[in-house]
């Protein structure tokens, strides 16, 4: 399993290709749905991603998300494809390496948390951790899902060092 080390003011991790790939591809399809909302209102994963600044309000909330949606969308897109792009793999290479600044840093942090709200989201996590989305690809899910925890885990204490 990755782990994120510190290194010159930053972070460092190698991942396997088959690691690489799989968060990778989770980047890009986190950038594809927000990319994707205005063609996909009502997505469980959309309302978490962007959640209500009013919940008891609709019309300031509206108002919230008129004014903020298009900025924050576009940073959340920037940031997962920064991330699967930071994962491409060089030829003849078994182990991916990332090396991060501490902006790079902050911008792998703030994908990681969107990526495993998506994926919680998708997994119909409740209040204990507990999906309730039952399936033969489930149990993989959340061992990707608590493997992106303590990746993101990892990379929060050398970036709070």
């Amino acid at each position: 399993m990755s782990r994120f080390h510190a290194r010159g003011g930053g972070a460092s991790a190698k991942f396997s290709l088959g690691e690489a790939a799989i968060l990778a591809g989770l980047a890009r399809q986190v950038a594809g749905v927000i990319a994707g909302r205005a063609d996909t209102a009502g997505d469980p994963v959309l309302d978490r991603l962007f959640p209500s600044a009013y919940p008891d309000n609709d019309e300031f909330s509206s108002e919230f998300r008129r004014f903020t949606e298009d900025e924050l969308g576009d940073e959340k897109v920037r940031n997962a494809l920064a991330l699967a792009n930071s994962l491409e793999p060089k030829p003849d290479k078994v182990k991916v390496r990332v090396t991060l600044d501490a902006e790079d840093a902050l911008v792998w942090l703030r994908a990681l948390n969107d990526i495993r709200l998506a994926l919680g989201t998708r997994l119909g996590l409740d209040d204990e951790g507990e999906p309730t989305v039952e399936g033969d690809d489930a149990d993989f899910t959340v061992a990707v899902y608590d493997w992106l925890g303590g990746l993101q885990q990892s990379l929060v204490t050398v970036v709070d060092a």
